[in-house]
């Protein structure tokens, strides 16, 4: 069986256009799936569109040139209101490439056991802490906001830099590789409803962890409590869970093989099936937009998750 040029032309053209499809709705369910105020442009948007369908099949010609002079000016309308919504969106579009730092499993290790000592001495000491771990997603613009640093990874720089009454004592370690690559650096606050003894810390965590796919832990001022901010979740450990969570997700994710946009797929749609199957199980409103998890209590045997 032979195809012309022009046959198999189209058949191409129709992977292509599946192809683009499918991105397309994929990178839509990655970004509603992290973000409560971009579901509800997207259903202000269904909603003019669904009564601009029923004034032209009613033939309601007032409520139809009403719906022409919003969606002929509403383009700019939204661009201005929605700048940040829009610029997150064109970013998580664009946020799609490969860990630029390799490290060795043995590189990773030290790495890991400077942290969660340096997270274990500021958490009995109460010293509050935001240390936030780039992995694919470049960060760049987020350490340009901060000190700059490129200093190797240290438990005793950590706690230093965290020390109450130094001038990087506020804001966010960002660490590239094995290097502390700035302090304080700002993160934009999560949007969503958080329980009130959570504070700026955690707000920036989760809203950086919306954004991106790093990984931010979270040493809590008030509690000691340790937390770790990824992918819009919030997960209380222990330190010995947390260099258990902190191996598992570093060290043997970076080694698979798998394509990195897969794996966010596969990610994603885990994501977006766990939330809903949760959803109706959560009562208190405070948490619903927000899953919290607590293995404090669970000790190191539980491997961070």
């Amino acid at each position: 069986m032979s195809f012309t040029i022009t046959e198999l032309k189209f058949v191409l053209q129709l992977i292509i256009d599946i192809l683009f499809v499918w991105f397309l709705i994929y990178s839509l369910l990655r970004i509603l799936s992290n973000n409560n105020r971009t579901i509800q442009i997207v259903k202000g948007a269904l909603i003019v569109l669904l009564i601009k369908g029923i004034s032209a099949f009613f033939n309601l010609s007032a409520v139809g040139y009403i719906i022409d002079i919003f969606l002929n000016w509403g383009v700019v309308l939204v661009i201005v209101i929605f700048h940040p919504e829009i610029r997150e969106i064109l970013e998580k579009v664009g946020k799609t490439g490969t860990r630029s730092v390799h490290l060795s499993s043995l590189q990773y290790e030290e790495m890991i056991d400077n942290i969660v000592d340096a997270c274990d001495i500021m958490s009995r000491k109460k010293t509050g802490a935001l240390i936030t771990i780039q992995q694919n997603q470049d960060l760049q613009e987020y350490v340009q906001s901060g000190i700059m640093m490129g200093s190797e990874v240290s438990s005793e720089l950590l706690c230093t830099i965290f020390q109450y009454g130094t001038p990087m004592h506020d804001g966010a370690v960002i660490i590239q590789g094995n290097k502390i690559a700035c302090a304080a650096a700002y993160f934009p606050p999560t949007t969503r409803d958080l329980p009130s003894k959570y504070g700026a810390r955690h707000r920036a965590a989760v809203g950086i962890s919306e954004i991106s796919d790093s990984i931010t832990i979270i040493v809590s001022e008030e509690t000691g409590n340790i937390s770790v901010a990824m992918n819009g979740y919030l997960t209380l450990y222990s330190s010995s869970a947390l260099k258990n969570f902190l191996m598992s997700t570093l060290v043997l994710e970076d080694s698979k093989s798998t394509p990195n946009f897969i794996n966010s797929m596969i990610q994603t749609a885990n994501n977006l099936t766990s939330r809903s199957k949760k959803k109706e199980k959560i009562t208190d409103e405070r948490i619903k937009p927000i899953k919290i998890i607590d293995n404090y209590s669970k000790g190191a045997d539980d491997n961070g998750k």
